[in-house]
């Protein structure tokens, strides 16, 4: 069973407490303890109760969580029979490498960045140092793979390069054109969509707009003598109103989006919504009107076309005008 934080920093203080075996300890002695320093670094001021700590002694008995030789008795109290014990020495279990290696498996979705290859190493080493934990099952759990793309070759030094906060100079060939030219990059993030991975970065000679670049257009990459320039984009919120990679540079503000839906189609977009945004206006018997705060960029136009006539743009006026130029085209293509 998995541990949680708060009990896993209350068997910290336990395990500090019964490597003391100077002197013995009751269960007040460790309820005090823990009192005086759980309580500090714990957001739950609500104390511990004498049953959760005697839950704490028995799970950290537990050979599915620290098998703690701890025992008790009227004269000594809560000890360890083995006095050079400590949770910090720990080996691991079964259990341990069964998630390192149900880990793995999730990894190999992850072609090209190389940590798959590194864990699988490190649980090899793992499984040499702790024979009696016995080889882990099949996958549970799988997730898509990416595709064999260009590009993915790049994910690696990539990787590198933001996480020692270098810069690089890029060959890179947009889509529409003939030859790739020398741009430097300051890489910030590796992010998917779609089934392709891109490369979010400043370069300075664009100006301040953070810049993406499709992995697959990348032809070289080399080290760059400029200093790295830092960046205060928080990423954790940077796509909250996005769908896909692509801020426009004019026009970025987010907009009230409001569609239509056929009622056929209305059942998948309500158990699959667009984005989280998405709320439900109104509903009938001929669809359903969501509402969505987002920005209005190329990814958001080709997931709204991919619903065909199943879909409407009630609002605003501009995505509506564009998104009937764009169908306007299409049904042209079939004159």
């Amino acid at each position: 069973m998995p541990i949680n934080k708060n009990a896993y920093n209350r068997y910290l203080i336990i395990d500090r407490c019964l490597q003391q075996g100077g002197r013995p300890w009751t269960i007040q002695d460790l309820l005090k303890a823990v009192e005086e320093d759980y309580l500090e670094t714990t957001p739950d001021k609500n104390g511990v109760c004498e049953r959760t700590l005697k839950g704490d002694l028995h799970n950290m008995k537990l050979p599915t969580h620290h098998n703690a030789p701890i025992a008790y008795s009227r004269r000594r109290g809560y000890h360890y029979t083995d006095p050079e014990y400590s949770i910090h020495k720990t080996p691991l279990t079964s259990e341990d490498l069964l998630i390192l290696h149900q880990s793995l498996h999730t990894l190999k979705a992850l072609r090209g960045l190389g940590l798959a290859d590194d864990l699988d190493e490190l649980i090899q080493r793992l499984e040499r140092k702790q024979p009696s934990a016995g080889a882990a099952t099949n996958s549970i759990l799988q997730l898509e793979a990416a595709p064999e793309y260009t590009g993915t070759e790049y994910l690696k030094p990539l990787y590198k390069a933001i996480r020692e906060k270098t810069p690089l100079v890029m060959q890179y060939q947009p889509y529409r054109e003939e030859q790739a030219s020398s741009e430097v990059v300051h890489p910030y993030l590796l992010k998917t969509y779609n089934g392709r991975w891109y490369l979010l970065a400043r370069n300075e000679a664009k100006g301040p707009h953070l810049q993406n670049y499709a992995l697959d257009r990348i032809k070289g990459l080399s080290a760059s003598s400029v200093a790295f320039r830092s960046t205060d984009v928080d990423f954790s919120t940077y796509f909250d109103h996005l769908i896909g990679v692509t801020i426009p540079k004019k026009d970025s503000q987010v907009e009230t989006i409001r569609l239509h839906i056929r009622a056929g189609r209305a059942p998948y977009v309500l158990t699959k919504p667009l984005h989280p945004s998405q709320v439900t206006v109104s509903q009938d018997t001929k669809g359903i009107v969501l509402e969505l705060r987002l920005i209005i960029n190329q990814e958001l136009k080709s997931r709204l076309l991919s619903f065909g006539p199943d879909l409407q743009v009630l609002a605003p006026d501009s995505l509506r005008d564009s998104m009937q130029k764009l169908l306007n085209k299409a049904v042209a293509r079939y004159h």
